[in-house]
């Protein structure tokens, strides 16, 4: 009987395994999200989710709404609040992105904040044929003759310029005429008087006619919010160029210089793929968990042979290659994702973004084989934060240094025995600066060990008493309002879009406590400040290197989402005006399980 009894027992199981096994399939069917598989430019089949990584690929997030991991929603739907402005702003619906939207307007490219265009604005530049015919119209001589760096002037000098060389135009071309010459040139083999007047008009018109050429570009791309003075390089222009400088990611300085003279002669539908590549890069690092872009090593390699980031002052002055740094990871996964898509040139880009325009939006992601991440990622790296000082000047008073090594702040992974640089990107610390009842006072960056467990999305800007009310406003309609954005949240806010927070560790009563000394780790909303400025003491990063690193750190560090860290900050500022502040959230908060241990070098201390 009991031998029986095991027979059939036996029996009912096979039998409930047979009929188990025989319902996988269908039951694998049913939660299948099945994805297109993309290989050399072609769909090659799909894939599930959930088989993607076993096969090899890795799934892209190609939609129009998409946000960088740190801005994603939890799983129970809640979220950093700052997300809708987020892809409001990434899709140019400046309208409804609120008081940050009449920002953006003005700002007009955001990249550099940490907001990268949709791929649907991506797609609209590169079919604007409009817009391309306007720039391949303008005569680029006088652009690629210029040597000199042209920088903003009052109205008046600029005036006068315009009125200078048109009045000696006309004085020696009354002059070729009443010795009836042919032209300029044969009233110049006259003597050297007229030789040393011709060769002054031709430096004043190859200037002017480098204004014009530069105008003309900026009224192509719509950028001119104000009706320039022609061939003048006053505010009207510089802060049009400003702009333009944003868009093709240089140091906004409001400068004609030689970086922003080369972008400017580019082809527009090229500036406007290596936006798509940009674009394509940042879903890229999303994807992989990647944040090794060469920067720590000997730099940034290229995608589809073209440099991303072009402007060399977004790379440490003065900072030598890291032994034992991470190479460029970041542009190869992009190039293999662009070249799994068939991305080569603007018009094969152009083609993917018009069919994926007209795609339901689940089917808006794809995946691709790309290479093969380091043994040393996983969901729990050893990470560490240095930040070198570079040279540090404590003068008694303020004054211009030339600074040799800029600060750097660079990230860490140990892997066994290695200690490996992954990435580094300016950064700034402390110096002199305004504060309230008493002029000019050094603030200082601590040295030492600190560590981040806290970090803010959407971080808002508490500014401490001694802030002069005069930081707190800015100038509008010939009054003054009160600068809502330097407060947060906002992209343009003092913190930027991320902030880390620098806790510092003590004993005290035999526990280790933490503290605060309102250092942090932020992104600006005044990015030239990175390639040579200072701050009241925290050290700022790129907007986009602010969101790359956070959402970095999410990605390999256990964390708890925290939400709205409440606050009650109440100020009347006082300048121009009466403003009332008040202040009722620090920001989003993210809370890591395990802290990541920052020190903050002595740097190079100059006398």
């Amino acid at each position: 009987m009991t031998g029986f009894r095991r027979h059939v027992v036996c029996r009912a199981v096979s039998c409930c395994a047979a009929v188990a096994l025989a319902l996988v399939p269908a039951i694998a069917r049913a939660e299948c999200e099945s994805i297109a598989v993309w290989r050399d430019g072609q769909r090659a089949g799909a894939v599930c989710r959930a088989d993607a990584a076993a096969r090899g690929l890795t799934v892209l997030d190609l939609r129009d709404d998409w946000v960088p991991p740190i801005f994603a929603a939890a799983p129970d739907g809640a979220g950093p609040g700052y997300r809708d402005i987020y892809v409001a702003l990434a899709q140019e619906r400046f309208g409804e992105a609120g008081a940050d939207g009449e920002l953006a307007t003005r700002d007009r490219y955001l990249e550099l904040f940490g907001i990268a265009p949709s791929l649907g604005v991506v797609r609209a530049r590169l079919g604007d044929e409009l817009r391309h015919r306007c720039h391949a119209a303008i005569d680029g001589a006088a652009l690629a003759a210029l040597t000199e760096r042209i920088a903003e002037e009052p109205m008046p000098s600029a005036a006068a310029r315009v009125a200078q060389a048109s009045g000696l135009r006309a004085a020696l071309e009354a002059d070729r005429r009443r010795q009836k010459l042919a032209d300029l040139d044969a009233l110049g083999a006259k003597n050297t008087y007229y030789r040393r007047l011709i060769a002054l008009l031709a430096a004043q018109e190859a200037r002017l006619g480098a204004v014009r050429a530069v105008q003309a570009h900026l009224a192509c791309d719509g950028l001119l919010q104000m009706k320039p003075v022609d061939a003048a390089y006053t505010w009207q222009t510089s802060t049009a160029v400003e702009r333009f400088q944003r868009g093709a990611m240089l140091v906004p300085n409001a400068m004609i210089d030689d970086p922003t003279r080369a972008m400017l002669a580019q082809d527009s539908r090229e500036r406007d793929l290596r936006t798509a590549l940009r674009v394509l890069r940042e879903r890229v690092t999303a994807a992989t968990g990647l944040i090794e872009d060469g920067t720590a090593g000997d730099g940034a390699g290229t995608v589809l042979g073209r440099a991303l980031d072009p402007d060399a002052r977004w790379r440490p002055r003065g900072a030598a290659a890291l032994g034992g740094a991470a190479p460029d990871l970041v542009s190869a996964a992009t190039e293999a994702a662009a070249r799994a898509l068939g991305w080569r040139d603007a018009e094969s880009v152009g083609a993917f973004l018009e069919r994926l325009a007209s795609a339901e939006s689940a089917s808006r992601f794809v995946a691709v084989p790309l290479p093969a991440r380091p043994a040393y990622h996983g969901p729990d790296m050893q990470l560490s934060i240095e930040i070198d000082r570079g040279d540090v000047w404590r003068d008694p008073a303020q004054r211009w240094r030339e600074i040799e090594q800029r600060p750097s702040l660079i990230v860490y992974t140990t892997s066994g025995e290695r200690r490996i640089p992954l990435a580094r990107w300016p950064t700034t610390i402390g110096g002199w600066q305004a504060e309230k009842g008493a002029g000019l006072a050094w603030k200082e960056s601590p040295v030492g060990p600190r560590i981040w467990r806290d970090l803010f999305v959407g971080p808002t800007w508490l500014p401490p008493e001694t802030t002069p009310d005069r930081e707190l406003v800015r100038p509008k309609f010939g009054g003054y309002v009160l600068a809502r954005e330097r407060l947060g949240p906002s992209y343009r806010s003092a913190f930027g879009m991320i902030s880390f927070v620098h806790l510092a560790e003590a004993q005290l009563r035999g526990r280790a406590q933490t503290y605060d000394q309102g250092i942090r780790t932020h992104g600006t909303g005044n990015v030239a400040s990175l390639a040579g400025g200072v701050s009241h003491g925290c050290h700022r990063l790129l907007g986009l290197h602010t969101v790359r690193l956070a959402s970095f750190v999410l990605a390999h560090r256990e964390h708890v989402r925290r939400g709205d860290a409440r606050t009650a900050y109440r100020r009347v500022v006082q300048y121009g005006g009466s403003f009332p502040v008040a202040m009722d959230s620090l920001g989003y908060r993210i809370e890591l399980a395990s802290p990541i241990p920052v020190v903050v070098l002595p740097g190079r201390l100059r006398r």
